[in-house]
């Protein structure tokens, strides 16, 4: 067997240079690459083995130091189309949460969300509770959230590197188009796929118009595509964390759970946890010299 192996971190200190290099000669992995030894995009390289390795154990190991370790078995290829989850995966929150702790009823919505993202809710279901609990909120609250909207480090190169590859960069999010739509134009994705939040005479009016982007919708979107530019699911690349990204990412060639929940974790075998969002480009082969930070 031939395989790839990669490190990951967002860290590029000398302790956890060296702590990779060790961890890939002890796999043997005799022909270890840098793709990157930057402080500001993070360390990542990777070696080919020749031999079976316990991932797992491994993983156990490198995640008390902060470092990803994931295995391809094939050589990394820049990918054509990709679709990325908003909440929680570009953006560091989850929107309709903080849009709920504005409105003061934080706990309650933020306890029905992790259980739709863990897959324990049927996603629609938790939508349509969560938005009634938002019934009658001024809509300020959205502009408001908007301007209080964190990043990932690394959001800007990732779809700046991408488009500079010709890619296409879809941003498919079960949250909400007033959002998407400014976190789109921020980062300069090609196109944005969202729920459309219904307002009236300045309120929120507790629910979402049809239809709705769920995890079946996402992968539709992603078919679609594929279909009307002739890409084949080998060359997408896809991410999120929650159950209702789960479709997309087993569809696409390069599927990447990124700070999963738990039942992302058990059904997607490439996983970032520790690295800044230039790791998916890392996954890919991209090294550090070719990353862009503008369109």
């Amino acid at each position: 067997m031939q395989a790839f192996l990669h490190f990951s971190s967002s860290q590029a200190d000398k302790q956890t240079l060296s702590t990779i290099q060790e961890m890939a000669t002890s796999q043997g992995g005799n022909d270890y690459a840098w793709l990157s030894r930057s402080q500001s995009l993070g360390a990542a390289g990777f070696c080919t083995i020749s031999q079976p390795i316990d991932l797992p154990a491994l993983r156990a190991i490198a995640d008390e130091l902060s470092i990803d370790i994931n295995l391809q078995d094939k050589a990394p290829k820049v990918k054509k189309l990709m679709l990325c989850d908003m909440d929680s995966t570009i953006i560091t929150g989850e929107s309709l949460d903080d849009l709920s702790e504005m409105a003061g009823i934080g706990a309650e919505v933020a306890a029905i969300t992790a259980r739709a993202m863990a897959g324990e809710l049927d996603f629609r279901q938790a939508l349509n509770e969560r938005l009634s609990m938002l019934k009658d909120e001024p809509v300020s609250l959205l502009d408001k959230l908007i301007d209080e909207t964190k990043a990932f480090a690394g959001a800007a190169e990732l779809v700046a590197t991408m488009r500079h590859h010709d890619a296409i960069c879809l941003l498919v999010s079960g949250g909400f188009t007033f959002l998407t739509s400014d976190i789109a134009q921020r980062f300069g994705f090609s196109a944005h796929y969202a729920n459309h939040l219904a307002v009236a005479n300045g309120l929120i009016a507790g629910y979402a118009q049809e239809p709705i982007i769920d995890s079946q919708a996402k992968l539709r979107i992603m078919n679609d595509y594929c279909d009307k530019y002739d890409i084949a699911h080998e060359n997408v690349m896809s991410m999120g964390d929650g159950a209702n990204d789960i479709p997309m990412l087993q569809a696409a060639g390069l599927g990447i759970a990124w700070q999963a929940k738990p039942l992302v974790r058990q059904t997607i075998a490439l996983q970032l946890d520790h690295s800044t969002l230039c790791g998916p480009l890392f996954l890919q082969g991209i090294n550090e010299a070719d990353i862009k930070t503008s369109i």
